[in-house]
C-alpha cells in the first residue's frame, strides 16, 4: 500500500479513538451523583459545637455577652445559626459550653427502615439580644426592655418569652419574677394567657422548614470530612408540608448574597441553605431525592440570571421529577428573568429584615412554565480550534451590538473586578461602552453577513446591527422591547407566510405583521432586530419601537463572514464563521410572585 495510506489509516484511527474516548468521558458525566448533601461544615465540626461564627466589628444596636453577660459590647461575634452572641474573650466558652441549634436528631445508627421515631424537636432558647419591639409570646407583655442580657427567644420559631412565663406553662407553677410579673399572668383573664407548646412547632416557619427530629446524618469516613445527610423523614405537622431549599453565592451582589445566606440560615435548617461558591447545584439538589415520596422542595436562588440559568440546568441534568419549581431573590443588575416572574428588578440583603414577607409570597406563589432552549453554534471551518458549542437559552440569545456590549463589560469585569461591584456603577459601563459603539459601529452591516431562516421559511432582512432571540418578554435590564400585541391569533401557516413578507414589511412592528401575544411558556420565541446602538437607547427609554421580524420555534442563522459578538443569556464571546441553530429543548418549573415586584 503507499505510504500516504498508512498515514490516512493512522489518522484515521486516532480520530477514533479520540471520539471513544470522548464518549466515553460523557457516558460518566451522565451519571447521577450519589444524592449526598453536606452537611453545613461549622456544623459538623465538633470544636465548634454547631456554631458559625461571623465576626462584627461594630454592633449596630445594643448587644450582651450571652456567657457572661455585663455590659452592652461595642464588638464581638455572632452565630448565624442559632443568633448567639459573645465577646472575644468569651469565645472559646460558649464554643466550648454552649451548644448551637442542632441540625439533625435521628442518630446516625438508626436503620432507614426503623420504626423508631422522636417525638419532636425541643425549643431552643437562646438568651438577650432580642429583635426591638418583642412581645411575650404567653403575657403578651415586652420583652428583652431591661438594658442587659434578659429573656429568651427560639432559634427555630423565633417566639420570645420571659424566663419565669416559660417555666409557668412549663409545669403549672406559680413562680414569681422580679416586679411582680408573674402575679401579673396569674391575675389575669386566662383567655388572653396563651400556652408555650413543650415541643416546637416552627411557627410561621413550620412549612417551609426540615425539623431536626426528622434529618439523620451519616458518620464521615475520614477525619476533616463534613457529615453527610443520609435520610428526611415528613414530620407528623403541617398536613401540607413544602420544604424551602436556598441556594445562593455569597460573592453574588458585590456580596450581599453572603448576608442573605446568613438570614436563612437564622431561620430554617442551616442544612437548608448552601452555598453554590462551596456546594456546586448538582449537589446541593440532592435535597430533592433524600426528601420522602410525595414531597417536592421549593427552590430559593438567591443570584442573578446567570445563577438561576445554572441551577435550572443542573435540575434538567439530574432529571428530577417531578422538577422543583424555582423562585428567584433577585441580586445583581440584569434580572430580567426575575422581572418577568414577578420578583423584582433587583433586591438586597436589608430586605430581609424580616423574611416573613418573602416566606408568605413564596407560600401564594404560583407554578408557572419556562420554555428552554437549545442554542447549537457549528464552525464553518472544521479546524481542531473551532469546537462547536451547545448552550442551554432561558432569557434571550443575540448577535451584534447588544453581544458587544456585553462582550465589553465582560471584559472589564474580568481585567478590574474591583470596579465592577455596584449595580450603579455596572450601569455606567454599559452606558459607556453603549456610547462608545455610536461611534465605532463595530457591527455595521451585519445582515449583509447573515442568512436566517425562521421555520424553514427565509428573511429578509432589513438593515441591521444587532439581532436577538426573545424568549421572556423582558430584555436588557427591565426593557419590554416586544411590547404587547393587540393582533388576532392567527394559524402557524398564515404566520409564516406573514414572516417571509419583504424587507420593508419586515421594519415596521405593527404595519402589516400579525403576531401572538407573546409567552415565556407557549413553545415559541420572538425574533427581533436592532438597527445601532442608538436605536437600542431609544428602546430603553421607550422612545421607538422594535423591529418585530417574527415568532417560531426552530431558526437557523449563518453567519457566512467575519466575527460578531455573541451572547446566551449573558455569557458573551467573539464568534466566526458558522451556524446557529435554535430548537425547543423543554421546560422548566418556577414560581409566580403573586404580588407582582417587577417594576419596583
Amino acid at each position: 500500500a503507499p505510504h500516504w495510506a498508512w498515514q490516512a489509516l493512522y489518522a484515521a484511527g486516532l480520530l477514533l479513538l479520540t471520539y471513544l474516548l470522548i464518549y466515553l468521558r460523557k457516558l460518566r458525566h451522565r451519571r447521577l451523583p450519589d444524592p449526598s448533601v453536606p452537611a453545613p461544615d461549622d456544623g459538623a465540626a465538633p470544636s465548634n459545637n454547631g456554631h458559625r461564627w461571623r465576626r462584627i466589628g461594630h454592633f449596630d444596636r445594643p448587644a450582651y455577652c450571652g456567657v457572661s453577660g455585663g455590659a452592652a459590647m461595642l464588638e464581638g461575634a455572632v452565630c448565624q445559626h442559632c443568633g448567639l452572641c459573645v465577646s472575644d474573650s468569651e469565645l472559646s466558652v460558649a464554643v466550648r459550653a454552649v451548644p448551637c441549634k442542632p441540625v439533625a436528631l435521628i442518630p446516625s445508627s438508626s436503620s432507614p427502615s426503623s420504626d423508631a421515631d422522636i417525638e419532636g424537636t425541643p425549643h431552643h432558647w437562646v438568651e438577650g439580644n432580642l429583635p426591638a419591639y418583642s412581645m411575650c409570646c404567653v403575657c403578651r407583655d415586652a420583652c428583652g426592655e431591661a438594658g442587659r442580657l434578659c429573656d429568651l427567644r427560639c432559634a427555630w420559631c423565633q417566639r420570645c418569652v420571659h424566663p419565669d412565663c416559660a417555666e409557668l406553662t412549663a409545669n403549672g407553677a406559680t413562680s414569681t419574677r422580679e416586679g411582680g410579673e408573674a402575679n401579673k399572668i396569674n391575675n389575669a383573664d386566662p383567655s388572653q394567657r396563651r400556652q408555650l407548646p413543650r415541643l416546637c412547632d416552627f411557627g410561621r416557619y413550620a412549612d417551609a422548614v426540615v425539623p431536626p427530629h426528622c434529618v439523620q446524618l451519616s458518620k464521615p469516613t475520614r477525619r476533616r470530612q463534613p457529615s453527610l445527610l443520609s435520610m428526611v423523614r415528613a414530620p407528623r405537622l403541617p398536613a401540607v408540608w413544602r420544604p424551602l431549599i436556598v441556594l445562593a453565592n455569597r460573592h453574588s451582589g458585590g456580596g450581599e448574597g453572603d448576608q442573605v445566606l446568613q438570614r436563612f440560615r437564622a431561620v430554617l435548617n442551616p442544612a437548608q441553605v448552601l452555598d453554590l461558591s462551596e456546594v456546586p447545584p448538582k449537589v446541593a439538589l440532592g435535597w430533592c431525592r433524600l426528601l420522602p415520596k410525595g414531597v417536592t422542595a421549593r427552590l430559593l436562588v438567591c443570584g442573578g440570571d446567570g445563577t438561576v440559568g445554572w441551577v435550572l440546568s443542573a435540575i434538567e441534568e439530574l432529571g428530577l421529577s417531578p422538577p422543583p419549581p424555582l423562585a428567584i431573590f433577585p441580586l445583581g443588575t440584569g434580572n430580567d428573568l426575575s422581572r418577568v416572574l414577578g420578583w423584582g428588578p433587583g433586591s438586597s440583603a436589608d430586605d430581609l429584615d424580616s423574611v416573613d414577607a418573602l416566606l408568605s409570597n413564596l407560600a401564594n406563589a404560583s407554578v408557572d412554565r419556562l420554555d428552554r432552549w437549545l442554542v447549537s453554534v457549528k464552525p464553518s471551518r472544521s479546524l481542531l480550534l473551532s469546537r462547536s458549542k451547545r448552550l442551554t437559552m432561558s432569557n434571550y440569545f443575540s448577535l451584534g451590538v447588544d453581544a458587544l456590549v456585553a462582550l465589553n463589560f465582560d471584559s472589564a469585569r474580568r481585567s478590574l473586578p474591583a470596579l465592577t461591584g455596584s449595580r450603579m456603577i455596572n450601569k455606567l459601563w454599559y452606558f459607556g461602552y453603549g456610547t462608545r459603539d455610536l461611534w465605532e459601529r463595530v457591527c455595521r452591516y451585519l445582515h449583509r453577513r447573515l442568512t436566517v431562516i425562521l421555520d424553514g421559511r427565509p428573511l429578509n432582512l432589513p438593515e441591521l446591527e444587532g439581532l436577538v432571540v426573545l424568549n421572556i418578554a423582558s430584555w436588557g435590564s427591565g426593557c419590554r422591547p416586544w411590547g404587547s400585541s393587540a393582533s388576532p391569533t392567527v394559524s402557524d401557516d398564515s404566520s409564516s407566510a406573514k414572516m417571509s413578507s419583504p424587507a420593508s414589511s419586515a421594519a415596521q412592528p405593527d404595519a402589516q405583521l400579525h403576531f401572538r401575544p407573546q409567552s415565556h411558556g407557549d413553545g415559541r420565541f420572538e425574533l427581533m432586530g436592532l438597527h445601532s446602538s442608538f436605536h437600542m437607547a431609544q428602546l430603553q427609554l421607550g422612545l421607538a419601537p422594535a423591529i418585530r421580524l417574527g415568532q417560531g420555534s426552530n431558526l437557523q442563522i449563518v453567519l457566512r463572514s467575519g466575527s460578531v459578538p455573541v451572547q446566551v443569556d449573558g455569557e458573551p464571546w467573539l464568534q466566526g464563521p458558522c451556524t446557529f441553530t435554535v430548537a425547543h429543548r423543554g421546560q422548566a418549573a418556577v414560581l409566580r410572585c403573586a404580588t407582582d415586584k417587577s417594576q419596583g
